[in-house]
Parts: structure tokens; C-alpha cells; sequence
């Protein structure tokens, strides 16, 4: 596994399953890809506290659901970075090779406004997609 890519909508997940891709694209409030090592650990302490459910998790995706009142302060305030140790983690696909460092994490993309708008009772949905 090389790592994931999170997804964080304001759609229910029976909501986002029925949606084309526009509309995801439309309801997401961030999205970013992730070392496999730590990239998830932002959600598994929300589950250990009891402010997040995981509702699937074979990695295609993992989906979980939260209040935007425990999320966003989280997102907000650079708690989703993965910490800085562990493994290199080394892939590749047919002509390309990747190499991630410890707490290697890609750009997080934001819709300000959309976050801004985000009432804290909004229970969100949250997928981690496998990057194998």
C-alpha cells in the first residue's frame, strides 16, 4: 500500500453513493492523499473518543461519518498530518516509481467558503481510499 486519499463531504454516504461526480466534487470540503503509515490516525483517535463511526473498511473506500464540530477544528489546525516516522515507503506502477518519505502527505485542497458555510451539527462523511 502506498498510502490514501481522503475525502471529506457534506453528503450522507446513501447521499454520496447516489451522486455523479460534479456533485461530489461540489460537496467536498477537503481532499488530500497520505502516507499508509499514520495518515489515518486523525480518525482512529475521533473513533477511540467516540465522535466518529467507520461504517466500511476494505480500503475501496474506508468510510466513516463525524460531526463537523470534531473534524474541521482537526483539519483546520494541521491535526491530519501524519507523524514523521516509520517506514519509506517505495511502490511503482509500470514506468513510474515512488518513493515517500515518513510523514510524506500530498496537498491539502480546501473549499473555504464550503467550510465556512459548515454549520458544526453537519455530520460528515469521510472516505480513505487505498492508493495501492
Amino acid at each position: 500500500m502506498l498510502g490514501w486519499w481522503i475525502i471529506i463531504s457534506t453528503l450522507s454516504p446513501e447521499e454520496y453513493d447516489r451522486t455523479d461526480r460534479e456533485s461530489r466534487r461540489a460537496t467536498t470540503l477537503a481532499n488530500w492523499e497520505t502516507n499508509a503509515f499514520g495518515g489515518l490516525d486523525w480518525i482512529d483517535k475521533l473513533i477511540e473518543e467516540g465522535k466518529a463511526t467507520q461504517l466500511s473498511e476494505n480500503g475501496y473506500p474506508n468510510r466513516y461519518t463525524a460531526m463537523a464540530r470534531d473534524v474541521l477544528p482537526i483539519l483546520e489546525n494541521g491535526g491530519i498530518e501524519p507523524p514523521r516516522k516509520g517506514p519509506m515507503v517505495i511502490g511503482g506502477d509500470e514506468g513510474e516509481e515512488y518513493v515517500q518519505p515518513p510523514g510524506w502527505m500530498g496537498k491539502v485542497e480546501k473549499n473555504p467558503s464550503l467550510i465556512a458555510a459548515c454549520s458544526p451539527d453537519q455530520r460528515l462523511t469521510i472516505e480513505a481510499w487505498d492508493q495501492s
